[in-house]
């Protein structure tokens, strides 16, 4: 070969190799492609025992009658992972008026024995109608009554604005048949809980997962349907048992100078709340009202805040904010009763929807009976005029709300006693 000629083979030869890759590559991605587009349960498979595994379930090829086709999927763990719980795919169906629906959904971990619980990580598998997921722990003695709930519903899960929907529950009572134990938010999904910490289960108890879904209208039934994930990670011997306090604000924001219509009007606003949602989560801002120790004839303020005293010795080892998408700002703080020596437990100066993550303390801090924590938070109606979502929405008063438009003041704080 002339030496002239070389770098034009070499050039040919290069060429036929990345076409080769390429042409290999495609029809690789072709049939993975084709694969996880038709891998589901009762669909055609084609070698009984094949396995494959789909976002974070597994199929198997099985025969049914003379036909083989993909079983029930199963949930799958991950490094790191001791166990996968999988919702339903649902399709919303907001009340009528609305664009939210909050969906409740039994998760069963098989708890054999006392279990804690050393990392949470929430999933949602479609983010164009995912707004959040709430994990609770339901004890073994709620369970029955938990199950005729789902059984009662021709769709999966069941509807749960304000709580769980369990007889009996509450929001913000930690008494209540359930308790609160994590919850996903965009930029939040992920909790790993302070070293030797973590959430203790009993035999028998169970999860809630609540969803709550916002649908924006022209979004057909295939965008719609969604589903979440719970993966677990498990400590491997007894910590301290970590524990959550729920701190809210009422909200009372007035329509904006430039603003007016029907639902600017306090009891109009409540009443399209009702509709939209619930009756009992409608009636969730008047019992904040009186844990607050506020006038149940509130005036109107982008102001929200509450202070709530603590009972007993506890360690606080961090905590996270969350609001809608009129917020302003927020701060959490602890307040030392015997001192008045303030320390702030979270902060967003700027609010952003999707940073909700956990603040986790580095240092923890040691509470005592007489002690406070308190929430703060500023809202901005003007707003509305800036954001997509209001687009086709009549202004309205806002309250402390489920859905999208409405608000909320919250701090999720993270103790152990």
């Amino acid at each position: 070969m002339k030496e002239l000629d070389y770098p034009m083979a070499m050039h040919r030869l290069r060429f036929l190799i990345t076409s080769l890759l390429v042409g290999v590559l495609v029809i690789f991605g072709l049939q993975a492609f084709a694969a996880t587009t038709t891998v589901k349960a009762g669909a055609a498979c084609s070698k009984i025992g094949a396995t494959t595994v789909v976002k974070t379930l597994k199929y198997t090829c099985i025969k049914s009658g003379k036909k083989l086709i993909w079983s029930k999927g199963e949930a799958v763990k991950t490094a790191g992972q001791d166990l996968s719980l999988v919702t339903p795919a649902y399709v919303p169906l907001p009340p009528d008026g609305g664009t939210d629906e909050y969906r409740c959904f039994l998760l069963d971990p098989k708890f054999a024995k006392e279990t804690f619980v050393k990392s949470v990580t929430i999933t949602p598998d479609n983010m164009k109608v995912s707004h959040h997921g709430i994990l609770y722990r339901v004890s073994a003695a709620n369970v029955q009554v938990t199950k005729s709930l789902d059984e009662q519903s021709e769709q999966p899960g069941w509807s749960c604005f304000g709580d769980t929907g369990i007889p009996g529950a509450t929001a913000f009572t930690p008494a209540s048949p359930s308790s609160w134990i994590s919850f996903w938010a965009p930029g939040g999904n992920f909790k790993t809980y302070p070293e030797g910490t973590g959430m203790r289960f009993t035999q028998g108890d169970q999860f809630i997962l609540q969803s709550h879904f916002m649908v924006m209208p022209g979004n057909s039934d295939k965008d719609k349907r969604a589903s979440m994930t719970v993966a677990l990670a498990y400590a491997k011997s007894t910590v301290a048992d970590l524990k959550t306090m729920l701190v809210a604000a009422p909200i009372e924001v007035a329509c904006g100078p430039n603003e007016s219509g029907p639902l600017c009007i306090r009891a109009n606003a409540l009443a399209d709340l009702a509709k939209r949602t619930s009756d009992k989560a409608a009636l969730q801002g008047t019992g904040l009202l009186i844990i607050c120790g506020q006038s149940l004839r509130p005036v109107p303020s982008p102001i929200s805040e509450c202070t709530q005293s603590i009972n007993s010795s506890i360690t606080i080892y961090g905590a996270t904010p969350h609001m809608h998408q009129l917020g302003k700002s927020i701060e959490i703080v602890y307040t030392n009763g015997s001192t008045g020596v303030r320390t702030e437990i979270s902060s967003r100066p700027l609010w952003n929807f999707d940073d909700q993550r956990t603040d986790w303390l580095s240092k923890p801090i040691t509470a005592n009976a007489g002690d406070s924590i308190s929430v703060r938070c500023t809202f901005d109606v003007g707003l509305r005029s800036q954001l997509p979502l209001y687009k086709n929405l009549s202004p309205n008063y806002v309250v402390w709300g489920e859905g999208t438009r409405d608000e909320m003041c919250l701090g999720i704080v993270n103790y152990t006693n």
